[in-house]
């Protein structure tokens, strides 16, 4: 059956992403392993989907969130927009335990090499004020499905420190649906404690 408007069919699909520590922001998340399952749907350049990742944390167990994003091809580059709800689960005391998040994403091929920034926005990042996340970073392509990829962020928020962080690593295609990364991480502010502090983290996708 046709898809009205002209639409294409929807496309399903799952992910599993599995981390020995989670990590975002250049921040520890978990102490432990970290589960991030999501489904979405993807009609044409638009997905919608929900995800869910557990935290270590005094005030919460894990974090949902409900997001849309777009993608764009402006010549050879990719830009994609997106937005966020999120919701922390299992929440121990009446907090902000809601908050949307923006984000953009330009991605750009030039040969071998690959180059991307993000830019991640919060007007008011759960119980602190606002916080703006922002990360260039490049790949190589080595080949036989291997890359390696060096990435610097800054993240400027209200109610928290700043900070710089960094992160860089190998990742490896086993298959088209399986990636596995070697990576690590680290902030300028190692003095603030164990979540600002060099770590280094496996990590594997399954893309179904």
């Amino acid at each position: 059956m046709p898809m009205p408007f002209g639409l294409p069919p929807p496309d399903p699909q799952f992910e599993m992403f599995v981390a020995s520590h989670g990590m975002s922001q250049g921040l520890l998340q978990s102490d432990g392993v970290q589960l991030f399952p999501r489904a979405l749907v993807r009609v044409g350049s638009v997905q919608t989907g929900a995800q869910w990742r557990n935290i270590s944390s005094v005030t919460a167990t894990g974090v949902a969130a409900l997001f849309v994003r777009a993608d764009r091809a402006f010549g050879k580059t990719q830009v994609q927009i997106g937005a966020a709800y999120r919701i922390k689960t299992g929440a121990r005391a009446v907090r902000q335990n809601r908050a949307w998040e923006y984000s953009v994403l330009v991605r750009r091929r030039v040969g071998k090499l690959g180059l991307r920034t993000l830019a991640e926005y919060s007007p008011r990042e759960f119980d602190l004020g606002n916080s703006l996340y922002v990360e260039a970073g490049s790949s190589l392509d080595l080949g036989r499905g291997t890359s390696a990829s060096v990435n610097i962020g800054r993240r400027e928020r209200d109610g928290a420190p700043d900070y710089t962080s960094f992160n860089m690593g190998v990742s490896q295609g086993v298959g088209s649906e399986l990636v596995l990364d070697a990576r690590i991480y680290g902030t300028d502010r190692a003095d603030l404690g164990h979540r600002y502090r060099t770590r280094f983290a496996l990590s594997a996708r399954l893309t179904l």
